[in-house]
């Protein structure tokens, strides 16, 4: 689970990074954006594999049968859906950062740091890049607000989970409390 933990530090850091730079700092931003495309196809990949933590069963959206004690809004669906909504919120603001980019920040031409010589080949693009770029800001916007939903129901409803991933130290059980539950 540790791997888990790793990797949900690194996924967290890397995203909110991209919502702060946001696209008027170009080229960090982009580079950045790759980071996390990288990061959510080595989730892909974790999960495919059958990597302990990563599996994707734990987000199908299905219920589970009775869940005594729960309530609404602290039933385990609602986390998985916010997950799932997260994760395919992340990969979409990747996938449309990198289809504006074309790969050009990769090979050093990143659309961004030529946007002046390049204006006469992109008026025929022009459409489907503010489409596209209005997606990636839509989604890029609607992350922040689903990763505070994410952690507050984390808190609400698995809280030591919660603490466990934010590298919380775990709370040691007084000795009276380990002699009455023997």
């Amino acid at each position: 689970m540790s791997s888990f933990r790793i990797y949900h530090l690194l996924l967290g850091a890397a995203v909110a990074a991209a919502y702060f730079t946001s696209e008027s700092t170009g080229v960090p931003h982009a580079w950045i954006g790759y980071g996390v495309a990288a990061l959510v196809m080595l989730r892909l990949a974790l999960g495919l594999a059958g990597k302990a933590g990563f599996g994707w069963q734990r987000l199908r959206l299905r219920r589970a049968g009775h869940n005594a004690g729960r309530t609404v809004l602290t039933h385990p669906l609602v986390g998985r859906a916010l997950t799932l909504a997260l994760l395919l919120g992340i990969a979409t603001a990747a996938g449309t950062g990198i289809a504006m980019d074309r790969g050009g920040t990769l090979v050093g031409q990143s659309i961004r740091a030529h946007e002046s010589d390049e204006q006469e080949h992109r008026e025929a693009d022009k459409h489907d890049e503010s489409l596209l770029a209005e997606v990636h800001e839509t989604i890029g916007n609607a992350l922040l607000p689903l990763a505070i939903a994410h952690l507050l129901w984390m808190l609400i409803a698995r809280r030591d989970l919660a603490l466990f991933l934010l590298f919380w130290p775990k709370r040691r059980r007084s000795p009276a409390a380990v002699t009455a539950s023997s």
